[in-house]
């Protein structure tokens, strides 16, 4: 019987659990979450549920219904990784030692704006109350919305508001001259994009940025300078620039220099968390310096299942299959919704319709759910 430590529940924690539970029937799994989320969250549906928040109920599954016998434990903190062991501040903050012959970190980014990415663990009812407040604001909005980034999340945040809200002015701020950082065919994406924003009366200022605003807003109106002297008006803010990986212990030379995620191999192993081979330690997603976005996810953890299924038979990861071959984002087909009535996609060309049919209608919770956690809603 083996034991192992999942730490985060988003995306790629449930993926690697789900691994784990098919590859060792036997194997004891436990899921260190921070806060009190109990929930399914991966972050694609927050543009949607920040103008309906009643989606909540339909988007935010129970975690058990992603997995078989794993035990979720909601914590306060986690102080530290290494072979064989996790040490943890519990819910009652009394210090933990969990021990355990594998351990995948699977702890997400920390984005600029905490409405689109919550990374404290809120449960359900306080997410519901956040998307809440945020719509009210708008509602009673007098000097308009702003976000910052016009990246996938920036743009369909925007799209969202706009769509929902057509008496409030909206204004979109991307530092780039191009919109969605990260998107395969980018140039021709941001036309697609673009086209569709005007139509929804946003206003686009793209290759320049305001200085000095780090974190979200609303409250009284304030007037906002970009670099190059445009002035805006709004009492909203939302800011979807920025971000990083999250690692929330002390990782010292484990950590990439470049991306500041931790280090792995292509058996997505932290050799340098996990330095016994016997009591390994595995990175996925954006904790780690490859990134985890949902186009890396099946290589991931396909990866990771190949090196858990190594690690099963032999007792150790020593001469352990390396499957994951990274592919940067640009090359890999890209998808946004643009509110209710738009989208853009990749393939076969950018174009509107195929990304309006994909992911317009409940940006793509349906299809992600049943592909990924074989959940349905």
């Amino acid at each position: 019987m083996t034991k192992y430590i999942v730490i985060g529940a988003g995306w790629y924690g449930i993926c690697a659990v789900q691994a784990i539970e098919s590859i060792s029937k036997d194997s004891v799994v436990t899921v260190l979450q921070v806060g009190s989320k109990d929930y399914i969250d991966i972050n694609i549906a927050n543009p949607r549920l920040a103008v309906e928040p009643d989606m909540v109920d339909l988007v935010y599954q129970p975690l058990t219904k992603a997995w078989v016998r794993a035990k979720l434990i909601n914590i306060k903190k986690i102080e530290l990784v290494a072979s064989g062991q996790v040490v943890f501040i519990d819910s009652e903050e009394k210090k933990q030692v969990l021990e355990a012959d594998g351990i995948i970190v699977a702890t997400g980014a920390v984005n600029s704006s905490p409405l689109m990415k919550d990374i404290q663990g809120k449960s359900k009812d306080e997410r519901k109350a956040e998307f809440t407040a945020f719509r009210d604001a708008i509602t009673n909005s007098k000097a308009g919305v702003l976000v910052i980034g016009g990246g996938a999340t920036g743009v369909e945040l925007v799209a969202e508001v706009a769509t929902d809200f057509n008496n409030v002015k909206c204004t979109l701020v991307n530092k780039p001259q191009l919109l969605l950082n990260g998107s395969s065919k980018r140039s021709a994406m941001h036309n697609v994009v673009m086209k569709q924003l005007n139509t929804l009366g946003v206003k686009v200022i793209t290759d320049d940025y305001i200085e000095d605003v780090k974190e979200d807003y609303m409250g009284e109106p304030k007037k906002f300078t970009t670099k190059k002297g445009v002035e805006i008006d709004a009492d909203i803010v939302v800011v979807c620039a920025g971000g990083h990986p999250n690692v929330p212990f002390p990782a010292g030379d484990a950590l990439d220099e470049k991306t500041k995620g931790l280090s792995v191999n292509e058996a997505m192993l932290c050799e340098k968390l996990g330095t016994d081979p016997t009591k390994p330690v595995w990175a996925v997603g954006d904790c780690s310096m490859f990134g985890g976005r949902g186009v890396f996810a099946d290589s991931q953890i396909k990866a990771l299942s190949a090196s858990i299924t190594h690690f099963e038979k032999m007792g150790t990861v020593v001469a352990g299959p390396m499957k994951y071959k990274h592919k940067p984002s640009d090359s890999q087909a890209s998808l946004v919704s643009v509110g209710r009535q738009g989208g853009a996609i990749t393939i076969p060309f950018p174009n509107k319709m195929l990304g309006k049919a994909l992911k317009s209608k409940d940006m793509g919770v349906s299809y992600i759910y049943q592909k990924y956690f074989k959940v349905k809603v």
